[in-house]
């Protein structure tokens, strides 16, 4: 049998790994439209987004069926956006890149960690958030077959290579969330300045100033967070305030010393020239991400993909800002630079961690 695999040219496991990456990148495609919106990923089938039909077999095969279609759905025309292809060739080539690199039992365990990876940077690029079904999963994961394959974790023994991964998701949640709290304490109060007496509208779902708009889920992090500031003139209702500091939490909003439950605020406007926001340096999503990252390649990961990701990161920000001219305050995702970082340590982390290794040596 071994002498038979073994006359099967390389070209054909290259093609099988491709096919089967973009199938199972058509799988994760409904895992990032669905997962955000706390949807089923097994049930409807798939179906446009514009005109809800389900999609025939043949409509809705891997990459084919969106080339054929030239990105549009076949009854109504909608443009399918590319990030189905995009996802389907990423995943693909990240198929075909593990299995020709590792052996059978990691690349199994590998092909799991690129498909986490993959499902959670096209989420945070959309949404920001990176579900917990990706990142906590990933640590199961990640110790499980830790545990079942040691040589993930440089390790001989099953139980060396399930601590070893506890290890890697303990350093990564740990180091991370430090970062989070210090970021907390630095840049924890987002200032807003207005160049004349604004109007800032409270409703129950979140809040409003001209143009701008904002969900209370996304400016609370957590049970202290507070936005804050000094009003001029506030009402709501019927009733009316002069002069009055408005402070939100998660569940009321309290007028001077008068608290009103937020569910049930309806609407409240505030005249003000300046308004204080609870931000984070970064979500706690990215926490466990790193947490995940660690669990399938160990605490020696944890730094470097920390650095690099960092790197990235801040490059790509930068240039980002520059292009739509806009100030210090908008929001990246950071999980898709964790995920590239972690890409760049699971094919090239053994010689970065010689290199380390020999360096610290030198000292």
């Amino acid at each position: 049998m071994s002498a038979a695999l073994d006359a099967v040219p390389s070209w054909f496991w290259t093609a099988l790994a491709a096919v089967l990456g973009a199938v199972v990148g058509s799988f994760l495609n409904v895992c990032i439209h669905r997962m955000p919106r706390d949807e089923s990923i097994v049930r409807p089938r798939s179906r446009c987004p514009g005109c809800r039909a389900t999609l025939a077999w043949h409509d809705n095969l891997p990459l084919l069926s969106w080339i054929l279609l030239g990105g549009k759905c076949r009854g109504c025309g909608m443009r399918i956006s590319p990030r189905y292809a995009i996802v389907e060739i990423a995943t693909a080539l990240l198929f075909v890149a593990i299995w020709r690199v590792f052996a059978p039992a990691e690349a199994f365990a590998y092909t799991l960690f690129a498909c986490g990876l993959v499902a959670a940077t096209f989420i945070d690029f959309e949404h920001f958030i990176i579900p917990d079904r990706i990142t906590l999963g990933s640590v199961l994961a990640g110790v499980f077959l830790s545990g079942m394959t040691p040589s993930l974790q440089n390790a001989e023994r099953h139980s060396a290579g399930a601590l070893w991964s506890l290890a890697g998701a303990a350093v990564g949640y740990a180091t991370l969330r430090l970062v989070v709290e210090i970021g907390k304490k630095i840049f924890g109060v987002k200032r807003i300045e207005f160049p004349h007496p604004t109007e800032v509208f409270l409703t129950p779902e979140g809040l409003r100033f001209g143009d701008e708009s904002e969900a209370w889920e996304n400016i609370f992090s957590r049970e202290s967070d507070e936005l804050r500031f000094g009003a001029i003139g506030v009402r709501l209702g019927e009733r009316t305030w002069d002069r009055a500091v408005i402070r939100v939490r998660w569940k009321e909003a309290r007028v001077n010393d008068e608290s009103f439950p937020l569910e049930s605020l309806g609407e409240l406007m505030a005249v003000t020239k300046r308004i204080e926001i609870p931000r984070e340096a970064m979500g706690l999503g990215d926490v466990k991400f790193l947490a995940g990252i660690g669990a399938f390649l160990g605490p020696q990961a944890i730094f470097f993909v920390i650095l690099i990701s960092s790197i990235l990161g801040s490059a790509i920000g930068l240039l980002m800002m520059l292009a739509a001219k806009r100030g210090w305050g908008f929001k990246i995702p950071y999980g898709p630079y964790l995920a590239a970082a972690a890409l760049l340590w699971l094919f090239s982390g053994s010689a970065w961690w010689s290199a380390w290794t020999r360096g610290l040596s030198l000292f």
